[in-house]
């Protein structure tokens, strides 16, 4: 098991409490007599969520209180996985304290083996990013997708998705969104609208595919997308490649109307 599995483990918490834990995981080195302890400010917390300080203030207990009881929960066992289905669950962290201003949160046992490569998937440059979005099933798909490509920037990816695996990636259940098309509104392609609209991430060819079979259900929805670390990076890749891309969408406007 690695760090790669837990982050693309079954999990699901508010935008406020993956922002809370990213924080956290982020501030490990491997200095740290005790590297799975944080201790923090309110002001210094808002400052990192870019929210209101007041707010975070009312709202802090109900969010550490949350998040203790947040797990994450990973297939194990490699092929015999599917058979038997084996699987570890356990919590991100085990203790959450305030006292006068200073909030100490203390990460599980559980992924004390993993917290110095977990700290790569929340460096200072992937907690920036993080910290812009302001859905949480944005968060989700990216912390998801860059596991997925081993944080390679640059380099043009394509995904595949049915909706049951969308169901899984963001753990929302019928009960939630019955049907498919509320499901791919108000999580895929909300979250897609948001980081293609970023600094960190140009995304296109969203495509919905139906099932040649009777009502032709949804099948699965696909898409490619290029991650960027900053700004600057995804400016000179769109400058340089305007004229491909505009191709490439003329065409598609073609193939439409066909």
């Amino acid at each position: 098991m690695t760090a790669n599995d837990i982050i693309k483990g079954k999990q699901k918490m508010t935008l406020r409490e993956s922002q809370l834990l990213a924080i956290a995981i982020s501030q490990v080195v491997k200095e740290d007599r005790d590297f799975k302890t944080y201790t923090t400010t309110v002001p210094e917390l808002a400052a990192f969520m870019g929210i209101d300080e007041n707010s975070l203030y009312r709202d802090l207990e109900s969010i550490c209180t949350s998040l203790l009881q947040r797990v994450v929960k990973i297939q194990v066992g490699g092929d015999n996985a599917s058979r038997k289905k084996k699987w570890k669950a356990f919590q991100w962290i085990n203790r959450a304290e305030y006292d006068n201003g200073k909030l100490t949160i203390r990460l599980s046992d559980d992924i004390k083996p993993f917290l110095l490569e977990l700290e790569s998937y929340y460096s200072q440059t992937l907690l920036g990013t993080l910290m812009t979005f302001r859905s949480y099933y944005t968060t989700r798909l990216y912390q998801y997708l860059i596991a997925d490509t081993g944080a390679r920037y640059g380099n043009i990816h394509e995904w595949t998705f049915t909706c049951e695996e969308l169901r899984d990636l963001f753990q929302v259940g019928e009960k939630q969104y019955k049907l498919n098309r509320n499901l791919l509104n108000f999580t895929i392609i909300t979250a897609l609208e948001e980081l293609g609209a970023s600094d960190y991430a140009y995304v296109w060819d969203y495509k919905e595919h139906k099932a040649k079979t009777r009502g032709n259900p949804l099948e699965n929805i696909s898409f490619k997308a290029i991650f960027f670390k900053n700004k600057e990076r995804k400016e000179f890749y769109l400058n340089k490649s305007k004229p491909i891309i505009e191709q490439y969408k003329q065409e598609q406007k073609s193939n439409i109307r066909k």
